[in-house]
């Protein structure tokens, strides 16, 4: 189960957000981690925006600066649920089926334009 955990900003803001995306599966034939994760994070934020009623983020927005990334082990890698409360933005990608969290609450994925 490969695990990115991740930095990112927000336009020129000066505040460090934290993230980390999960999936069951990743292509080791990538542009770069960074460029792998951010249409899930840009998805998920946007997702929070538009259930505020707020503009929506275009990926030029943000920055996002890899930490850490792990392979397959499961073992090593396994978690509880309540990690998902330590992060800004959360990723558990399944099947190619997202679940977004944004600081810890999990956002309602039912929006084709984000």
């Amino acid at each position: 189960m490969p695990i990115v955990t991740f930095i990112y900003r927000i336009r020129n803001r000066p505040r460090t957000y934290y993230g980390k995306y999960v999936t069951d599966s990743m292509s080791d034939d990538h542009d770069g981690l960074d460029a792998e994760i951010k249409p899930h994070l840009l998805r998920g934020i946007n997702l929070h925006r538009i259930q505020s009623g707020k503009s929506i983020f275009a990926s030029r927005d943000l920055k996002i600066g890899v930490l850490y990334c792990s392979g397959y082990n499961p073992f090593l890698d396994w978690s509880t649920e309540e990690e998902v409360l330590c992060f800004d933005f959360y990723c558990k990608e399944q099947r190619q089926v997202c679940t977004y969290y944004l600081n810890g609450r999990e956002m309602i994925n039912n929006q084709e334009d984000a």
